[in-house]
């Protein structure tokens, strides 16, 4: 059989391998998103800006095929490797600077003709997005490369290889939004709406649901998503970019697994889930983001304290993570007195108190705790599961072993059994 043949061949099977994994993901990833009366009514009530799943699916497969058939980057040595995506990194965040001062002078008054004045900005922005666009199937295919060495370094392969395979897409992921009760903070609906809204549609839209189901509702910009090939958004630090690429990996390897499976069952399952996905993400990122780009490990946040434990607030110092944790944990007290209204009128208090130091929150309402509380590892949560999945990825010898145990959780009881049996007795 002739050399050409056996690349037909083997290109084919993994197209076919690439397809099916895909289309699995869908229709999984459909199948186990959570189904309530509420979920079905909130997701009509937004049909019209909703993101198109499987549009995307499709024209994404096929770019990733086009890419096994190319191959790019593969010429390159480590280091050119290397500093093409530093360089991309780089023109990315200087592409974000630029468009920020487009959009200051459309929403500046002062200016009487913002397309002449921002002429000269938008000329610069096009050329570089240009130049993304070249070579972003390369950075892509680099990037893809080094979180897959960084898996299958950490053992999390299945009989010898990363799967499903990692592929994932520098693009604008989708919107989010987030429906919770008033009188408590839970995430009990939820719908990914079209990416490039503006702000009067996403205002016009939390209103709506807002109104129709008394309801606290946000529409938060997503960092990335677990669909196949995942979505990441390129426009944020390299360490965090690296972490995130595993971080939806991770989110995709569930799927095939009872924890991702009955990742709606609950609010706690879906902590359960983020909350593995952002522990496994960051441990493998941040090694990478070292030992490749030689970015230093940050340094590890303080553990999450109840009221009493918080140290009081400083004057001269205003800590993001310990003012939110704080917030957070007044807030549950107020809603759990039933003061619904009290509850409120704090979160705006504190969200403008946010914004004074410089910390640009547009909403802080039981819909933003609904969602940012379910990555339970960060101050926006007061749930007790990070700290319990925390602690049993220390008692663990690597994170391997901490993803084969929790992969199997159909319950948030299983994490308390998992905990025991591993606890030193």
């Amino acid at each position: 059989m002739t050399q050409r043949r056996l690349l037909i061949i083997a290109v084919v099977v993994v197209v076919a391998t690439l397809a099916g994994v895909g289309v699995v993901g869908a229709a999984t990833w459909q199948r186990f998103q959570r189904d309530t009366p509420i979920q079905r009514e909130v997701v009509g009530a937004v049909a019209d800006a909703r993101f198109d799943l499987v549009r995307y699916e499709v024209s994404a497969i096929a770019a990733k095929v086009a890419d096994l058939v190319r191959r790019p980057g593969v010429r390159l040595s480590t280091g050119e490797q290397r500093q093409l995506v530093q360089q991309y990194q780089q023109r990315a965040e200087v592409i974000r600077q630029l468009q920020g001062q487009v959009n200051r002078i459309y929403a500046d008054p002062a200016v009487t003709n913002a397309d002449e004045a921002s002429a000269g900005l938008r000329v610069r922005l096009a050329d570089l997005r240009d130049l993304q666009a070249s070579i972003r199937p390369e950075v892509e295919a680099i990037l893809e490369g080094q979180v897959r060495e960084g898996l299958a370094g950490a053992g999390l392969t299945t009989a010898g290889i990363v799967f499903p395979p990692l592929r994932f897409n520098f693009i604008s992921p989708p919107n989010y939004l987030v429906v919770s009760p008033r009188d408590r903070i839970e995430l009990e609906a939820s719908t990914y709406l079209q990416p490039d809204l503006d702000m009067t549609q996403i205002e016009a839209i939390e209103k709506r649901v807002a109104e129709r189901f008394d309801r606290s509702t946000l529409v938060e910009g997503l960092g990335g998503l677990g669909a196949w090939p995942t979505l990441v958004m390129d426009q944020a630090d390299l360490s965090w970019i690296l972490e995130t690429i595993a971080h939806e990996w991770v989110h995709n390897y569930l799927v095939f697994h009872p924890l991702g499976q009955h990742m709606f069952d609950s609010p706690g399952m879906n902590t359960i889930n983020e909350t593995v996905a952002t522990i496994v993400g960051e441990e493998v990122g941040q090694k990478l983001a070292h030992d490749l780009y030689g970015i230093p490990y940050p340094p590890p946040p303080p553990p999450p304290g109840s009221q009493e434990t918080l140290p009081p607030p400083d004057p001269d110092h205003f800590d993001f993570r310990t003012e939110m944790h704080r917030t957070r944990l007044h807030v549950d007290e107020l809603l759990a007195q039933g003061k619904v209204d009290e509850a409120e009128q704090y979160m705006e208090q504190r969200r403008q108190e946010f914004v004074k130091n410089g910390y640009v929150l547009r909403k802080l309402n039981q819909a933003f705790f609904a969602f940012h509380g379910s990555y339970a590892t960060g101050a926006a949560s007061s749930d007790p599961i990070g700290p319990k999945l925390q602690t049993l990825r220390k008692l663990m010898p690597d994170l391997a072993t901490f993803l084969t145990a929790v992969r199997g959780i159909r319950q948030p009881s299983d994490l308390d059994a998992l905990l025991a049996k591993w606890e030193p007795h």
